[in-house]
């Protein structure tokens, strides 16, 4: 298992199967070259059923870490409304108030929700043409 990943269990919407594959849960865009790619052709936690090749996408947040700026981005494709990002905006806040050490990150940092993955696409190119 690489690095921001974890294997979660999927039941096929077609078949009813069940089966393991790998999603993504973060990224730090600074050393994740390979999930970097998968965002980019829209291949992110993206499932195929091993049974009958049914393609799914998994209702998961990947969080991406733009080091070295201090931005941090919820990608969520579910989050459309404002209170949507409103709530996993809260989530973050909760997170980082569990300690001084992550409550001063936490107030270090911008913290983005983004449910378009044009958006995140454009932000992550804008990226690399800075940092590489």
């Amino acid at each position: 298992m690489m690095a921001g990943t974890s294997t979660v269990e999927v039941k096929c919407v077609k078949c009813g199967r069940i089966y393991e594959t790998e999603a993504i849960d973060h990224i730090d865009l600074s050393q994740d070259r390979d999930l970097y790619r998968r965002i980019q052709r829209g291949k992110i936690n993206r499932a195929q059923c091993p049974k009958c090749r049914k393609v799914m996408y998994l209702d998961r947040s990947v969080v991406i870490n733009f080091e070295p700026l201090d931005l941090i981005v919820v990608y969520d494709q579910t989050a459309k409304s404002a209170s949507a990002r409103k709530e996993i905006e809260h989530q973050f806040r909760n997170v980082t108030s569990f300690n001084e050490v992550l409550e001063e990150i936490g107030n270090e940092v911008e913290f983005e929700v983004i449910s378009d993955l044009k958006k995140l696409k454009k932000l992550m190119k804008d990226y690399t043409k800075t940092y590489g």
